[in-house]
């Protein structure tokens, strides 16, 4: 029976996004001399989103309800009242298998951008800190039948506790460390990687997994089947090797959005596209083309789930970018 479900491990936050018509620098006052910091910061704009890894990432799961999504994670008392639930649920393909925390709130990201485009983030985690204690034995009940899990950013002990559970359960893994990548012990992050089928991250989080590490690209392809670069507007990368060992790259250009709003989501819209594909059981190549493709839709509106594009608009763009559709789009 071909495996049919994936399982998106990560965030689910909400993004509050803020705008500052002036400079920070005009803003801020530091004594270093004394450790004495002051700034005051007037905001002109307030826009609430939904976001978080695991949500920006399923969302687009959603949208084009190829595969079924289970979401394991912890959120907080302010979850559904302030409509997380109500927008997840709206996609009959997802199943939220979350842990809901009643004395804590669901983790929120505070970002101030000023009049130059520098921000100014604030993170609380909340209930997302409570993921480390999910047994995914109690969420998922046949994990034969999941193709793929993404165990994407949130805490070091999370991350650790799921990848063990994960390589117990015989679910391949793409292990997503990303922001919090420099808090991972070096003999820790090699046991991850080793434990997973691919890694993925952008090319300032690998250098920084090479730096950790002491492993160069061509060290650290060995430890996994493979590594994806995201490179932004520069495209992205794949290094894999085949059954001799031989290493191989492969540049991957971007796919040209109708115009670029917020940038914001892209990479998980990427990383959307990876797990369809390999659902799908397309090469990993094909598949990370498929990534391309719908982060050029999260591109073309404000928040990272906003965004809206079914499956004949993704085959299109898929062909006008590449020049041909692989047969796991073509034949759905």
């Amino acid at each position: 029976m071909p495996k049919t479900k994936v399982l998106v491990l990560g965030s689910l936050a909400f993004d509050y996004i803020m705008g500052f018509k002036e400079s920070f620098i005009n803003a801020v006052s530091i004594d270093h001399d004394k450790e004495e910091y002051q700034s005051t910061v007037t905001a002109d704009s307030r826009h609430q989103y939904f976001g978080g890894t695991a949500g920006n990432i399923a969302y687009n799961l959603g949208l084009l309800n190829i595969v079924k999504v289970y979401i394991v994670g912890s959120v907080g008392k302010d979850f559904k009242s302030l409509g997380y639930k109500e927008h997840i649920k709206q996609f009959t393909n997802i199943e939220l298998e979350v842990d809901i925390h009643e004395d804590l709130f669901t983790a929120a990201c505070y970002i101030v951008n000023d009049i130059k485009s520098n921000q100014m983030i604030v993170f609380h985690g909340g209930a997302l800190d409570k993921c480390k204690d999910i047994n995914l034995k109690d969420k998922i009940k046949n994990p034969e039948d999941f193709a793929y899990a993404i165990n994407s950013t949130q805490s070091v002990e999370a991350m650790e506790s799921f990848a063990d559970q994960l390589y117990n359960l015989k679910i391949p893994t793409i292990f997503d460390p990303g922001q919090v990548t420099p808090l991972f012990p070096k003999e820790l992050l090699i046991d991850i990687i080793k434990k997973s089928d691919i890694l993925i991250g952008n090319r300032y989080e690998i250098n920084q997994i090479i730096n950790k590490t002491g492993l160069i690209e061509d060290e650290l392809i060995k430890q996994t089947n493979a590594i994806i670069i995201t490179q932004g507007s520069e495209g992205s990368e794949l290094l894999y090797k085949d059954a001799k060992g031989r290493i191989f790259r492969v540049n991957i250009p971007i796919a040209t959005p109708d115009k670029i709003e917020d940038t914001t989501g892209a990479g998980d819209g990427y990383r959307a596209g990876i797990l369809i594909g390999l659902t799908l059981d397309m090469t990993l190549l094909d598949s990370c083309h498929l990534g391309a493709i719908i982060g050029s839709f999260v591109v073309e509106t404000i928040g990272a789930q906003t965004q809206k594009f079914n499956i004949d608009n993704v085959r299109q763009r898929f062909f006008d970018t590449f020049g041909y559709i692989p047969q796991g789009l073509e034949q759905l």
